[in-house]
């Protein structure tokens, strides 16, 4: 994973909670790893699997993901950010580095 989401795991196994929503947990990793096939990210997630599909069709009605149909079988979805969703993570992420990289006030 990259460096955001290990850095939140951290923060999770620290103080023993759980930080991140299941929701950000898929936004996180598909910004991480690009389009990823659904069971892949279901495998990746903590949430149940009834919770998971609906997660996902609120991220794609929200204009978070989109989803990719399978050209030889259309069962087969991969999803992925969409263009927005990724301007969006990449500010973050430039954010989360230059705080990371801030002298530290006492």
């Amino acid at each position: 994973m990259g460096q955001l989401s290990e850095g939140l795991t951290q923060v999770e196994q620290a103080l023993r909670l759980r930080a991140v929503t299941p929701e950000f947990e898929i936004i996180l990793r598909l910004f991480d790893r690009g389009p990823t096939p659904s069971a892949a990210l279901r495998a990746a997630s903590r949430a149940s699997s009834a919770a998971f599909s609906l997660i996902l069709k609120r991220l794609v009605a929200a204009d978070i993901l989109q989803v990719q149909h399978g050209a030889e079988d259309r069962r087969v979805r991969k999803y992925d950010l969409t263009d927005w969703a990724k301007d969006v993570m990449e500010a973050y992420a430039q954010a989360s580095a230059q705080h990371a990289l801030a002298p530290q006030q006492a």
